[in-house]
């Protein structure tokens, strides 16, 4: 009588990672890197060295697929410093709350008319301020309608992949989903420049980006007030 002998089936481990490579690229689950860098130009064509006005440049990137968008809202902070909104410029994801404080001795107000964001937070005087929370995506444009100089940006975004260059003007992502994307390049006083990129690579190096500063720089409120003596 002869005896049964039982196997047990070994798991192809290759064919295995090869489909679940195969998944994840399908998902754009993929990591890619992507960098470049930003050269800002005046009106003539000139390049402008200034690190300030690089620091002040916004660049995000939004996967094409809904799906790799997750963003992470929070708090963030927008202050009434000695007549000025400080940080000029800021950038948050969609469902962020963003208080106002007052920090100066007199009443503000702080207000938007931008489309999808509007808000108008009334006077007040120095204290922790009020919030708004910003479900649209896209530029919002703040002022104070007692004093008319004052102003700030706030760009809403809705993918976490978005950062700052560095003062050379140096940026690069890490750990973006590969696939098609679009990455925007946002400066308060130009058009955003809009590149369509396919990260097909597991790491993209771009030429450099030329962003043209066409809107005249207005001076700080407290530029103006130091130079009449009054700070």
């Amino acid at each position: 009588m002869r005896s049964r002998r039982s196997f047990r089936s070994v798991p192809d481990f290759r064919a295995l990672a090869l489909l679940v490579m195969g998944l994840l690229s399908c998902s754009g689950a993929l990591a890619a890197s992507l960098a470049g860098s930003v050269e800002l130009l005046d009106a003539d064509g000139e390049r402008i060295d200034d690190a300030s006005e690089l620091l002040a440049t916004v660049v995000y990137f939004t996967p094409n697929d809904p799906a790799l968008r997750a963003v992470s809202p929070g708090q963030a902070l927008l202050t009434t410093e000695r007549r000025q909104f400080v940080p000029r410029v800021l950038v948050i994801e969609t469902g962020t709350t963003v208080r106002f404080p007052n920090s100066d001795p007199i009443l503000h107000n702080v207000f938007s008319s931008s489309p999808g964001n509007r808000f108008d937070l009334g006077l007040y005087g120095r204290s922790d301020g009020e919030t708004h929370r910003f479900d649209t995506p896209g530029l919002v444009r703040v002022f104070c309608n007692v004093h008319s100089s004052m102003s700030a940006h706030i760009v809403v975004v809705d993918t976490p992949h978005h950062l700052r260059p560095d003062g050379n003007g140096r940026f690069r992502f890490d750990d973006l989903p590969s696939g098609p994307g679009r990455l925007t390049v946002w400066h308060e006083r130009s058009e955003p420049l809009l590149l369509d990129i396919d990260l097909d690579q597991a790491s993209v190096e771009l030429e450099p980006i030329q962003l043209q500063l066409t809107v005249r720089q207005i001076e700080p409120q407290r530029q103006r007030l130091r130079r009449r003596g009054r700070y």
